[in-house]
Order: structure tokens, then C-alpha cells, then sequence
């Protein structure tokens, strides 16, 4: 199993240059002789533009988001340590886990740029 990552535009009516990165757990498998993908969960989504968000409050608050939806999934898809760690550190290279007070900005809304 290995994270497959899907872009999609995002259609908000504003501004159709948005998208959304999505992590897919998926599964290789044998199909007549072909090797074929399968689909076993989708873990979770992000705005792209909370990756690279100059407002790092901002940004940890959606990573925080995002890794409260892989990590409920992971849990009940209940997966040995080993697997479960490689997953994770596949995510992480695309989306790190923010620090763990990300919530307050959801509270107090005062940004922090970064430098």
C-alpha cells in the first residue's frame, strides 16, 4: 500500500485556480497479467494554498485539519505499527503535522507571518 496524491480544482464560484491536494491510500494488485491500482481509502484533503501560506498560524490550523481526518482513517482501517508509520511518513513529506496548540488560531484568528 502507498499514498497517491490527486490534485482537483476546487469550483468556489471565485476563483477557479484553486485546488485541493487529496491523499489516497492505494494498493497494487494483479489483474489478467496487468498490474492495476486499487483504492482503499481516501485519508484526507487540503487547500493547496494552505501548504505554502505565509500566515503560519493559518497554515498549521488546516495541516491540523488534515491530519485529524488521516489519522481517524488510519485508525480504523487498523493497520499494523510498521504500515501504518510508512504511511505516515509518506504523508508527511507533503503535509507536516503542525505543533499541537494549531487549534488556537481557530479561537483567536491572530495571524503570525513567517519572516
Amino acid at each position: 500500500m502507498h499514498v497517491d496524491w490527486q490534485r482537483r480544482r476546487l469550483k468556489n464560484g471565485f476563483n477557479s485556480n484553486t485546488y485541493s491536494l487529496n491523499a489516497v491510500l492505494v494498493e497494487q494488485y494483479q489483474d489478467l497479467g496487468k498490474t492495476k491500482q486499487r483504492v482503499i481509502e481516501h485519508l484526507g484533503s487540503i487547500g493547496e494554498k494552505f501548504l505554502t501560506t505565509r500566515v503560519a498560524n493559518m497554515r498549521a490550523f488546516h495541516q491540523g485539519i488534515f491530519w485529524v481526518a488521516v489519522d481517524k482513517r488510519l485508525e480504523l482501517l487498523n493497520l499494523d505499527a510498521r504500515l501504518r508509520n510508512r504511511i505516515e511518513a509518506d504523508i508527511l513529506k507533503t503535509v507536516s503535522r503542525p505543533d499541537d496548540d494549531w487549534a488556537l488560531w481557530g479561537v483567536t484568528c491572530i495571524p503570525r507571518f513567517d519572516p
